[in-house]
């Protein structure tokens, strides 16, 4: 499909290259508009390459761009930065430290993928092209990346990813949250689910939830729906849900059930919070992850 384009914010636009072909969920990206524009989440081989050829026919002149920032090397995510790296040589690419090297050398995330995608991935997702060494810039955490009129602050967040960055824009007051923050989608309007696709850390998760909102932000960026103002009820249901699975799976294990009873267990919590007979799919997947973690840590530490 075409990219579409809207203005979201000051100088802050939303890319829209339609859904992606394993979870149906919108891959976006972030274009902020600015002396060293930048662009958060360019998204998959394919959603990159929709990009590139799109953005410029709505006004979106992409050769300008100064940085790439992938919040994390998950393919829907950053999975394009290579690809554009290439195509737009005056980017540099922004990521943390524990993703930089899988996106250099590209041969451990590309064999994860066939995992999980399948070996012809590339057809749907396009191919990950590693981004060249000394196109990367390995950020610390609270790094702050100033780009004229505004600046972003590097805030680590892991749970989802050990290897997650989120963004806090001075200009807008917003978070640009990745995944960090639960998904939404527009079935799931007012629940983010957050979704545990191993490896995966709940803990960590909960805990990045609160360091997020001790930022008070004033709009949430989200990297599969859009952005959203009601920050406190959003930020307030997925650190609910998240407390939700860790009773329910706790409960579970106790009571000697198998992850298939588990998974019931969580996803007829789930059906019920969304009043839904049926999730979306990355909802009823990515349940996985948390039950892991707790077989795995049945202390919850």
């Amino acid at each position: 499909m075409a990219v579409q384009v809207r203005k979201v914010a000051q100088d802050t636009y939303l890319l829209d290259c339609g859904l992606d072909p394993f979870f149906s969920m919108s891959n976006i990206a972030y274009f902020l508009d600015d002396d060293l524009p930048a662009l958060i989440d360019p998204g998959s081989g394919t959603a990159a390459a929709e990009l590139l050829d799109g953005a410029g026919q709505q006004g979106i002149d992409l050769k300008r761009l100064s940085y790439i920032v992938p919040t994390h090397i998950h393919l829907d995510h950053g999975g394009g930065a290579g690809y554009l790296a290439l195509r737009l040589p005056g980017t540099t690419v922004v990521l943390h430290p524990k993703g930089a090297a899988h996106l250099t050398d590209t041969s451990a995330l590309v064999r994860g993928a066939r995992l999980i995608f399948g070996d012809d991935f590339e057809k749907s997702l396009g191919a990950v092209i590693p981004v060249p060494k000394d196109r990367v810039h390995v950020v610390r955490d609270g790094e702050i990346i100033r780009l004229g009129k505004r600046e972003l602050k590097v805030v680590f967040s892991p749970g989802h990813a050990a290897h997650h960055i989120a963004l806090f824009d001075s200009l807008t007051k917003g978070l640009f949250c990745g995944d960090a923050l639960g998904f939404l989608t527009d079935s799931m309007p007012d629940v983010p689910f957050p979704v545990g696709l191993s490896p995966f850390d709940p803990r960590a998760y909960a805990q990045t939830i609160d360091k997020l909102a001790s930022l008070h932000p004033e709009v949430i960026f989200y990297a599969h729906h859009g952005p959203r103002t009601e920050v406190a009820q959003l930020i307030g249901k997925v650190k609910e849900v998240c407390l939700a699975f860790d009773e329910i799976i706790h409960q579970g294990i106790a009571a000697g059930e198998d992850d298939r009873q588990i998974s019931q267990r969580i996803l007829d919590y789930s059906s019920a919070l969304a009043q839904q007979a049926e999730l979306p799919v990355f909802a009823r997947v990515g349940i996985s992850g948390y039950i892991q973690y707790y077989r795995n840590h049945p202390s919850g530490s």
